[in-house]
C-alpha cells in the first residue's frame, strides 16, 4: 500500500549569537515557516539556554537540542516534528588548537525522527572550523556518523568553505548539496553582499528534494533588513520523505 510522503521544510542559519536585528531574524523565520530550524552560533554566553528558549517562543518552535554546553549548535522544530523524536544528542569533534579561533567548540547536534508511516531520518546541525585541517578532521568524523546512521541524513551548517574546499570534497560522495554552488541565488556570505555559498543543507541519497536555495529576502523582510539579522544568510531545503 502506498504511503503519503512527509513533507519537511528545513532552514539552516548561523544566528550570530542573536547579535543582529532580532526583529528581522524572527520575522524571517516566521515568514519561511520551517518545520526544522538547524542553528549555528546559537547563544553561548550569558544565559544561553534562556535566550535560546526566548527565541524559540518568538518563532513558535520547541528546542530539541541546544543551550548551555551546546557548542553553539541547536535544533528547533514544530510540535508536529517534536512528536516524532526517537533520540537526540550532541557530539563533540576533536580539533588541533593552533590559534584563538581554533578554541571555538565544534560538534554535531543530531536528532533522529520517526517518519510517519515507517522509517526514520536524521537531521543535524554542524559548524565547521575556520582552519582547513580542523575542517577536514571534522568532515571525517561527520562522515563516520552519517555512514553509521542507518537512515537518510540531512545536515545543515555553516561549512566555512565553498564546494571546492577540502572538507566539502571529502563529504561530496556521501552528502550532496542539491543547490548549484555557482548560482548567485544560493550564495549566503557575507550577508550584506553575498558572493559565495559557505552555508548549505546537505542530504544523503534517497531524499526527494523539492527546493534548495539561499534566502535573500522574504515577504516581510527585504534584503537590507535580512542582511542586518546575521552576518550569514539562511539556506532553505524542502524535502519529501
Amino acid at each position: 500500500m502506498s504511503r503519503e510522503p512527509w513533507d519537511l521544510r528545513i532552514l539552516s542559519w548561523n544566528l550570530w549569537e542573536l547579535r543582529g536585528d532580532l526583529a528581522a531574524l524572527i520575522e524571517t523565520v516566521r515568514d519561511l515557516q520551517p518545520d526544522v530550524l538547524l542553528v549555528q552560533e546559537a547563544p553561548r554566553f550569558v544565559l544561553p539556554s534562556a535566550r535560546l528558549q526566548w527565541f524559540a517562543r518568538r518563532i513558535g518552535r520547541r528546542v530539541l537540542l541546544g543551550g548551555a554546553g551546546g557548542r553553539g549548535l541547536a535544533v528547533l522544530a514544530t510540535e508536529e516534528v517534536a512528536a516524532q523524536v526517537i533520540r537526540r544528542g550532541a557530539h563533540p569533534v576533536t580539533q588541533t588548537i593552533s590559534d584563538l579561533n581554533s578554541t571555538y567548540p565544534r560538534g554535531v547536534a543530531a536528532v533522529r525522527l520517526s517518519i510517519p508511516g515507517g522509517g526514520a531520518v536524521v537531521v543535524a546541525s554542524t559548524h565547521l572550523a575556520l582552519q582547513e585541517d580542523n575542517r577536514l578532521r571534522h568532515a571525517e568524523q561527520l562522515s563516520a556518523m552519517v555512514r553509521g546512521a542507518g537512515a537518510p541524513v540531512i545536515v545543515g551548517g555553516d561549512l566555512n568553505e565553498t564546494a571546492d574546499g577540502a572538507a566539502r570534497r571529502f563529504l561530496a560522495p556521501l552528502l550532496i548539496d542539491p543547490a548549484d554552488p555557482a548560482d548567485p541565488a544560493g550564495h549566503t556570505f557575507p550577508a550584506a553582499a553575498p558572493n559565495r555559498r559557505i552555508d548549505a543543507v546537505l542530504v544523503t541519497e534517497g531524499i526527494q528534494v523539492r527546493d534548495s536555495r539561499g534566502v535573500h529576502s522574504t515577504r516581510a523582510v527585504d534584503e537590507d533588513r535580512l542582511a542586518g539579522a546575521s552576518d550569514h544568510l539562511p539556506t532553505l531545503l524542502d524535502v519529501s520523505l
